[in-house]
């Protein structure tokens, strides 16, 4: 039998391809029939993962000047792996609500550093100023306490498996040294090797305010703002904050079991007012809280972006060659007044303009302002040029983007901020009233008044006759 001739130089058909192949890390959005939207993310796999090791872990200029009690200009931002968000439980009960702000300063610390060294060391005064504190002896008192209090965690990592147990923090001085320091002194200090592991190892995460923290009074306000952030910075769809009883509340703050009613109502209405109370620079997403059949409801918006962490877009490479042949034409005093580039490209993606627009915005307002006294921005004309020479272009470019009329908006799914919310509190039982008791009827003994008057004379022979007293009727 005679073979085709063609048999073995037929092409392998290919093989038809998802139209989202290879765009790891993006976000599909499946509308049905019945108008019900589902999403789906393609997650990134293998070498192509990025892991916290990879990652700086920390955003701000100077972490020293900037993570300060009175700082209103400024807040950094400390990355938080969702696993120790999801899995965190301080176990010891006497920590205070300034002792874990200082914890998670120090966290900002190591991170800046490298999370991965083995000893971390920052100054005390730092953790003074973050704390907004008058006492470098209640700084001290802070870090003791951390030192002797235990949290758990539970992780997936190699060589820790499960709810894994350990010290919050370790410092190294004993404690005639530690008496001895002063505030311009280096505090050395050694984070647990498996909350390290879970940062290095880490995938997901959530950018928290660091200023934040230290403003919050209840250590139980922690947990659920962490929390928050998490859920600020994923998709709309997948943006859910779980609604929670009073008795769920207390289990995830870490309350004890045995807590009077009238405590737990009073601790979360201080929890409320204080997620509300963030504003200013230190507020990344407004924060709705509501109560629907006695169940506490929190919806938050998406969590806002700096202008510098936005993605740049996309330029020809004509027209940035000739952006950049305009300012390298400027005199050299003129030129200070310019951010890079990459500035004008990222105001495109947070405005909708076109980088050249935005840079003709912005040499028409230096332009007036110098030559004319041309207020903008809200801001008069030796305002604007002093907030450029004290900050640097780069920064007064970012708050000018901000505050012009084409400032972008900081939440668009709808999400109002509360004003204010009043926690529904149990009413006590109504006190019995005490009824009058009627008095009970008491046997006493009979006297001669009582006997009946038929017995009289009875009572009178035996009298006159010696009788026994057995002989007597009664």
């Amino acid at each position: 039998m005679q073979l085709p001739s063609n048999i073995g130089t037929r092409a392998v058909p290919k093989r038809k391809r998802h139209k989202l192949h290879g765009k790891r890390g993006d976000l599909f959005v499946h509308v049905r029939e019945d108008g019900s939207e589902r999403a789906y993310v393609w997650q990134r796999a293998g070498d192509d993962i990025v892991r916290g090791h990879q990652r700086s872990g920390i955003r701000c200029r100077n972490l020293s000047s900037e993570a300060v009690y009175a700082n209103d200009a400024s807040s950094p931002r400390v990355e938080i792996p969702r696993i120790v968000i999801d899995t965190m439980t301080i176990t010891s009960n006497h920590l205070r609500a300034h002792d874990v702000a200082a914890f998670w300063r120090l966290f900002a610390e190591a991170r800046k550093q490298g999370i991965n060294e083995d000893i971390h060391a920052i100054r005390l005064g730092d953790v003074v100023r973050y704390l907004g504190l008058d006492s470098l002896q209640r700084a001290k008192q802070a870090l003791v306490r951390l030192a002797s209090a235990e949290m758990t965690l539970r992780l997936n990592q190699r060589g820790y498996r499960g709810q894994v147990r350990m010290h919050m923090l370790q410092v190294l001085h004993d404690t005639d040294d530690m008496a001895a320091l002063r505030g311009c002194d280096v505090l050395y200090f050694r984070l647990p090797a498996a909350m390290k592991a879970a940062v290095l190892e880490s995938r997901d995460y959530a950018w928290v305010e660091l200023n934040a923290l230290s403003r919050f009074k209840s250590k139980f306000t922690f947990p659920l703002y962490l929390k928050l952030c998490l859920a600020a910075g994923k998709n709309e769809l997948y943006r859910e904050v779980p609604a929670m009883t009073k008795t769920e509340f207390r289990a995830f703050v870490g309350m004890p079991e045995k807590t009077q009613t009238s405590v737990l109502d009073e601790t979360l209405q201080l929890v409320c007012d204080e997620l509300l109370a963030i504003s200013g620079i230190r507020k990344r997403f407004p924060i709705n809280i509501a109560f629907v059949d006695e169940m506490l409801t929190i919806k938050v918006g998406r969590s806002s972006k700096k202008l510098r962490e936005l993605k740049p877009a996309w330029i020809a490479p004509k027209t940035a060659a000739k952006l950049l042949s305009t300012v390298y034409n400027m005199a050299q005093e003129a030129r200070v007044n310019f951010p890079p580039l990459m500035h004008f490209r990222q105001a495109e993606t947070a405005v909708g303009l076109p980088a050249t627009k935005v840079f003709d915005h912005w040499s028409t307002d230096i332009h007036g302002a110098v030559n004319y006294g041309i207020g903008t921005a809200g801001m008069k004309a030796r305002e604007f040029l002093d907030l450029i020479a004290r900050v640097g272009a780069e920064q007064a470019f970012e708050e000018w983007v901000e505050r012009r009329h084409f400032g972008f908006v900081i939440d668009e799914d709808g999400v109002e901020q509360t004003a204010a919310i009043s926690v529904p509190r149990v009413l006590p039982k109504p006190e019995r009233t005490t009824q009058p008791t009627p008095e009970q009827w008491q046997s006493k003994a009979l006297t001669y008044d009582d006997a009946p008057l038929r017995m009289i004379d009875v009572i009178q022979k035996a009298g006159d006759d010696n009788v026994n007293d057995e002989k007597i009727p009664f």
